[in-house]
């Protein structure tokens, strides 16, 4: 099964059964206790199952000897992670301790955080993975409300340091260089 999944048509038959499972926790969650918090439900299977992708098509690329980590390691690092904090968000969601979805939601804000995003993906190529990288998350900062200096700056700093450390030394992977770095 691994084997099938790992492959192209494997690919297809993941991203098909996504509107499916996504269907069944909708229904799943229509009672009464689940309802107000239908939407993270709904988030946190879409990123399970995000996760459980990453994990499967892991298995479709090939061992090389010769380097020092294997290509498997990256995409198995993010799918553990990714499943972990997800599943402590849904234990948390189904034992009534996070707060409910909102009635509505900042579209304004929602799509400049997309344009963020795609602006930073774009500039890799110009100015290298490490400073857009950190330049997106001190603007996401800003956008979602965080003032404090202090904050911001660790927390870019902290990525830009563990991204370096984490993919550049431990796995030995080339991250996009652009016409600065």
């Amino acid at each position: 099964m691994l084997v099938f999944l790992s492959g192209g048509s494997g690919l297809l038959l993941l991203a098909a059964g996504f509107p499916a499972v996504l269907l069944a926790v909708w229904a799943c969650t229509g009672r009464e206790r689940f309802a107000p918090f239908r939407v993270r439900i709904l988030i946190c299977a879409a990123l399970l199952y995000l996760s459980f992708v990453f994990f499967f098509l892991s298995f479709g690329l090939e061992e090389i000897e010769a380097v020092g980590s294997s290509a498997r390691t990256a995409p198995r690092l993010w799918s553990a992670g990714l499943a972990l904090f997800t599943l402590d968000q849904l234990r948390r969601t189904l034992q009534g301790r996070a707060p409910r979805d909102p009635e509505c939601g900042d579209i304004r804000r929602v799509l400049a955080t997309a344009a963020v995003v795609a602006f930073s993906l774009w500039g890799m190529d110009i100015v290298g993975y490490y400073l857009s990288s950190g330049i997106m998350l001190l603007v996401l900062c800003v956008l979602l409300g965080e003032r404090r200096p202090a904050v911001f700056l660790s927390l870019t700093g902290g990525w830009v340091l563990f991204s370096w450390a984490v993919f550049s030394r431990m796995l030995n992977l080339n991250l996009p260089s652009g016409l600065f770095f």
